[in-house]
């Protein structure tokens, strides 16, 4: 797949399988779209994605990118959160099109900074149809002005991991998403680990676990 046809760069994984489902993987902050893709063969060992990363639009320097910025009160910078979700899901669109991809098919996975983008892309108010699945890795949902979610709707299935230890974004986050969800009707899956902001041995296990259920469900 050509980057340029694409909205942001992306970094194509491919599938050791029939690949005939996509995975989508958005890094956190000041990483860049080659950050998840070691963790792809370990999830997915038997193919049965095809998987992409994308990189998030703002250049951080030195190196890596961000998918929103925050002004100097630290209030995150609306018109740079809703430019990426928009950026992320005509990318995604794209990718279905080049591909031939069902999107209510895909899976959409998110660590850190790029959970939030995941969560504002699958559940955006204006969002016709949702993925197959969604896996929340140390992140958060974020509140910002003029963008609003819809997080009722059909079930699906959510994968929800989290740090105790984590320094950076702190366990009460990722609760809030599992409570959020669970408010609103769905049944996440909703891991707590001993770990900092990373991902461990023991929750790639279970990620890897929950993504061959969602595989194998399509």
């Amino acid at each position: 797949m050509a980057n340029r046809d694409a909205q942001l760069t992306v970094n194509t994984i491919g599938s050791s399988g029939p690949g005939s489902r996509l995975l989508i993987l958005l890094h956190g902050y000041g990483a860049d779209e080659n950050d998840l893709a070691p963790i792809v063969s370990h999830i997915d060992p038997d193919g049965l994605f095809f998987s992409v990363c994308l990189r998030a639009p703002i250049d951080l320097v030195p190196f890596g990118a961000a998918w929103y910025e925050r002004d100097a009160a630290g209030a995150i910078a609306a018109e740079t959160f809703i430019s990426s979700v928009d950026a992320i899901d005509e990318t995604i669109n794209e990718i279905c099109e080049w591909g031939s991809f069902d999107y209510s098919e895909s899976v959409l996975l998110g660590f850190s900074q790029g959970c939030a983008m995941a969560l504002a892309s699958c559940f955006r108010a204006s969002k016709v149809v949702r993925p197959a699945g969604l896996a929340c890795l140390s992140g958060m949902l974020q509140t910002v002005p003029n963008f609003h979610y819809q997080l009722s709707g059909p079930p699906m299935s959510i994968l929800v991991q989290h740090g105790v230890d984590d320094p950076m974004v702190n366990i009460d986050k990722g609760r809030s998403i599992r409570d959020s969800l669970i408010e609103s009707g769905l049944e996440p899956q909703y891991f707590e680990y001993r770990m900092q902001h990373e991902i461990n041995g023991e929750s790639l296990f279970d990620l890897r676990s929950w993504l061959n259920t969602v595989g194998l469900a399509i």
